[in-house]
């Protein structure tokens, strides 16, 4: 029962929104396609720049870019390959495992994500049209969505510690890391909480759920 035959949308409301949702990762594509072009970057290009930006900067490691991107290690590795070549990106070993590489953002590479900075901002005024209520609603809906694809394995999810489950605030007051993560038995600064975590589970979702 594909949701790109009229007759199935027709009757299902969940192939109705499938093909909606279809439609919008289309959409998406082509924005953030044209938005990368501006500066002269392919959209995986932005997409590994900014992952680097924004994830915590212990868990930047190839392997997580490749499963931020939905790609195979070893396309991670050419994007990343290209990047270093165009002098925005370079690899140094993790401090705690000499076996993990972690990506680092050049100056260069500093100044495009600030020319990034309205990468995906044409979705973002699209959802302007819908009030703070619609927006909610949507957000807890699309939401839910997006956590059962994550526990099938179909995407990854990244977002910052608060919020998370494993995360204790203020668990040492006053240090320059005053907040622990559980999962990693580890204290984080204010700015690393404020990083993405692959690892997020938020509160009050089943652990197994978000594996």
């Amino acid at each position: 029962m594909s949701i790109f035959d009229p007759e199935q949308r027709r009757r299902r409301p969940a192939a109705r929104l499938g093909m909606t949702l279809l439609r919008l990762g289309q959409a998406t594509r082509r924005l953030t396609a044209a938005e990368a072009r501006e500066i002269d970057l392919t959209p995986v290009q932005a997409q590994t720049l900014l992952f680097v930006r924004y994830t915590k900067s212990f868990l930047t490691s190839i392997g997580r870019l490749a499963a931020a991107l939905g790609t195979t290690h070893v396309t991670a590795i050419g994007v990343v390959d290209g990047l270093v070549q165009r002098g925005l990106l370079v690899k140094e070993p993790s401090r705690t495992d000499r076996r993990v590489t972690l990506l680092r953002l050049t100056p260069a590479g500093e100044e495009a994500c600030r020319r990034l900075d309205h990468f995906g901002q044409t979705i973002e005024e699209a959802l302007g049209a819908l009030d703070e209520a619609e927006l909610a609603a949507l957000e807890r809906r699309l939401g839910a969505v997006v956590w059962s694809l994550r526990a099938a394995g179909v995407i990854q999810v990244a977002e910052p510690c608060h919020g998370c489950m494993h995360f204790q605030e203020n668990a040492a007051p006053g240090a320059p890391e005053p907040h622990r993560c559980g999962l990693i038995d580890a204290f984080l600064s204010e700015e690393e909480s404020r990083r993405d975590c692959p690892d997020h589970t938020p509160v009050g979702l089943d652990a197994s759920a978000a594996d």
